[in-house]
C-alpha cells in the first residue's frame, strides 16, 4: 500500500452490508466512508477527494446508473465499481457506458470484491 492511506466512498443502501465491506476495507488498510443515498454521495464527493467509489444497485432516492453518470460530472478520473445484484451482461454494458471501469456481482463472495479493489488500486 503506498504512503497514505487510499479513500474509498462506499455508496451502499443497505447499512449491514456497506458496514461490512468498510470493515473489511478498514482492516486491508483503507480509509472509508460510507454513505447509503445518492445525494449523500454526490454530497461528499462534490467536497472531498477519494481513489475509488463504490456504487450499489438502487437508493431510495436515485438509480446506480444515473449516480455514477453525475459523479462522473464531479470527478471524471476516480475509478467507479459498480457492486450489482444483477448478473453481467446489459447491465452490465450500461454500467461502463454510464462511467463505471468495474461491474461486479454481489453474487461473488466479498473476499473477491476486497481483492478486485485492491488490483484496482495499485494499478
Amino acid at each position: 500500500m503506498p504512503e497514505g492511506k487510499r479513500r474509498i466512498l462506499c455508496a451502499e443502501s443497505n447499512k449491514d452490508v456497506g458496514d461490512l465491506i468498510a470493515l473489511m476495507l478498514t482492516r486491508k488498510g483503507y480509509e472509508v466512508e460510507s454513505v447509503q443515498t445518492a445525494a449523500d454521495c454526490l454530497k461528499v464527493a462534490a467536497t472531498d477527494r477519494f481513489d475509488l467509489y463504490i456504487l450499489n444497485d438502487t437508493y431510495i432516492d436515485a438509480d446506480s446508473l444515473e449516480l455514477c453518470r453525475l459523479l462522473r460530472e464531479i470527478d471524471p478520473v476516480t475509478p467507479v465499481l459498480l457492486f450489482s445484484l444483477e448478473t453481467p451482461g446489459p447491465q452490465q454494458r450500461k454500467a461502463v457506458e454510464a462511467g463505471a471501469k468495474i461491474y461486479k456481482s454481489k453474487t461473488s463472495d466479498f473476499v473477491s470484491l476486497v481483492q478486485t479493489i485492491d488490483r484496482l488500486l495499485q494499478s
